[in-house]
Formats: C-alpha cells, sequence, structure tokens
C-alpha cells in the first residue's frame, strides 16, 4: 500500500473529480441541490489538489518546514487522507435528509482558506501558498453558495452546527494525530511548531 499511494494517491482523487462531474451531469435535474453540495466539493477538492501538490505543488513539503515533521510513511498518511475525503464528501452525499453532513463538507471550505492564508503568511518572497489561488476562487466559493443555500431555504438549525463539526474535527484531528506519532513526533510539538511558525512568519 506504500509505495502503491506514493505512486498513484493524487490520480485516484482525480478520478474521484472526474467521477463527480460525470455523476452531477448525468443527475443534475433529478437530484436536489442539497445532495448535489458535496459532490460539487470533489470537484473543488481535485482542482485544488492541482495547485496544491502539482502546479506549482509543494504544500506538503511547506508543512513539513512549519512543523518539523519528517514523514516516513508518506503513502499511509495519503491512503488516510484520501479515506478522509471519501468520509468528508462522500458519506454527506448520501446522508444530504440530514443536512448537517453536508455542512461539514462545506466548512472544509472555510478551513482550507483560512489554513492556506495563514501558511502563506511563512513565505519569504510572495504572500502564497501552494494551493491558497484555488482555496480562494475554487472551494470557498462553493461553501459560501452551500451556507446560502442552506440558509435561505431555511433547512439549518443552530443545533447542526454543533454535529457538523464534530463529523469533521473529530476524525479530522485524529487522523492528524495518528500520523504525526506514527513519525514519531508529539502532536503538542506539531501543533506548537505549526502554531508558532504562523504567528512569527518564518519557517523553522
Amino acid at each position: 500500500m506504500e509505495q502503491f499511494m506514493r505512486k498513484y494517491s493524487f490520480m485516484l482523487t482525480m478520478l474521484l473529480g472526474i467521477c463527480a462531474t460525470i455523476w452531477l451531469i448525468w443527475s443534475w435535474s433529478k437530484t436536489d441541490m442539497v445532495a448535489k453540495l458535496p459532490v460539487i466539493y470533489i470537484i473543488a477538492l481535485a482542482v485544488h489538489e492541482i495547485e496544491e501538490l502539482k502546479f506549482p505543488g509543494g504544500f506538503v513539503e511547506l508543512v513539513t518546514g512549519m512543523t518539523g515533521i519528517e514523514i516516513k510513511n508518506i503513502g499511509v498518511a495519503k491512503f488516510g487522507l484520501l479515506m478522509f475525503t471519501l468520509y468528508a464528501t462522500v458519506l454527506p452525499a448520501f446522508l444530504s435528509k440530514l443536512i448537517w453532513p453536508v455542512m461539514s463538507t462545506l466548512l472544509i471550505g472555510c478551513i482550507e482558506l483560512i489554513a492556506h492564508l495563514a501558511a502563506a503568511r511563512i513565505n519569504k518572497e510572495w504572500f502564497y501558498s501552494p494551493g491558497m489561488f484555488t482555496a480562494i476562487i475554487v472551494q470557498f466559493p462553493v461553501a459560501v453558495y452551500g451556507f446560502y443555500y442552506l440558509i435561505s431555504n431555511g433547512l439549518m438549525h443552530d443545533i447542526y452546527w454543533l454535529w457538523a463539526v464534530l463529523l469533521l474535527l473529530v476524525p479530522l484531528f485524529g487522523l492528524q494525530a495518528l500520523i504525526v506519532r506514527s513519525n514519531g513526533q508529539k502532536w503538542t510539538e506539531f501543533m506548537g511548531n505549526a502554531v508558532m511558525t504562523i504567528i512569527y512568519g518564518k519557517e523553522k
């Protein structure tokens, strides 16, 4: 699995985006917008990863520089990320009638924007982190439109925010902690390095 994911993880994400595009085209007229939103976000995520990992790429290297962590089992980490992507996008598409799983998907677009703007502060040449442009012009607008649609149609309730945050952040931080611990570092040290680097605007 390690070597397979090292080599093909990006292609799998692109394939997921292509499948999502085909599904949207095929089922657009017979699927309600709430169910479409997580699938639209899959496409936005695939576009985002092109900038983040390929053109220009380098976001993983940026994070490792910020945190001081050397990811030894990158294939396993990529597999975990792929599973989280499926969990945070495909699962909400099937559970769209509950609304709050879809909110979890949309929250990723907000988190991505914040993360990339924060990471951009350590770029010594210009304010940019790989993936920042697509986070701003693709992912965040999908999130904004999604929340606008849910709110304007009276589909959201206050308690949904709690369920949405728990559904997203508990497994996200759990996955992050597992990856960090598997590389021989404490999660608190990892987060401390990241926060200090963002605050002082320089890479460790």
